[in-house]
């Protein structure tokens, strides 16, 4: 048998190869080649209907820009308006507060002037330096008791403790509240009108400090007692 040659076995693998690659470059033209088809879309709605919808959305979208750009502008007034009836509140209560006080204030003068009033107050005068018997200087709006001798005769034991100072001055008066207890004992509450001369108001404190104890009055009491010249 006869063996095929070299040449020949060269030649049909060539033929061989050359068959397959042209046969590859075929394919791969076709492939490129090959039409697609175009999608297609369904449209669910109409177009006229799709338009309004859009509009609409694009007006909410506005809306709510608007909305979230006004709403620190509100937030503010709300804040400014909030500090203004705070503010205003917090004056009124200042207002009333001042109010009450002047009115405590007030009651307070009224009820010491009615006291006052209601009390009996004594005076003691004396003249050219010297004193004078302080008896019948006795006075006031009292509820009589006691009864006026009672307060002649302290005004008596409280003149007699008196040292009238020499201050050259002739229109001085001098007005001491006086709490007499049911001992006797004179109590100075204070000084209800100054003379303006120190040495005149000590005179008239220094008196009734040597006249206590007094004679002991029916109940404790509180008098007037009006030092003048």
């Amino acid at each position: 048998m006869r063996e095929p040659s070299l040449q020949r076995t060269t030649l049909l693998s060539f033929a061989v190869h050359l068959t397959v690659f042209l046969f590859i470059i075929v394919f791969m033209h076709q492939s490129s080649h090959r039409i697609m088809p175009s999608p297609y879309t369904v449209q669910l709605v109409s177009s006229d209907l799709m338009n309004s919808l859009n509009s609409k959305a694009q007006t909410d979208d506005t809306h709510q820009e608007t909305r979230e750009a006004a709403q620190p502008v509100e937030t503010q007034g709300k804040n400014v308006r909030e500090k203004e009836l705070k503010d205003k509140m917090t004056q009124k209560k200042l207002v009333e507060d001042k109010i009450a006080v002047l009115a405590a204030k007030d009651a307070a003068k009224k009820k010491v002037e009615k006291r006052v009033n209601l009390r009996q107050v004594i005076s003691l005068k004396a003249q050219g330096g010297k004193k004078t018997d302080a008896g019948s200087q006795a006075s006031g709006q009292g509820r009589g008791v006691p009864s006026e001798d009672y307060y002649s005769k302290i005004t008596k034991e409280i003149w007699q403790q008196w040292v009238f100072p020499d201050i050259g001055r002739r229109d001085v008066e001098a007005v001491i509240a006086v709490r007499i207890l049911k001992d006797g004992t004179a109590l100075v509450q204070r000084v209800e009108k100054s003379s303006g001369n120190s040495l005149f108001d000590k005179s008239a404190i220094k008196a009734l400090a040597k006249a206590s104890p007094l004679t002991p009055p029916p109940y404790e009491m509180e008098i007037g007692v009006r030092f003048y010249p």
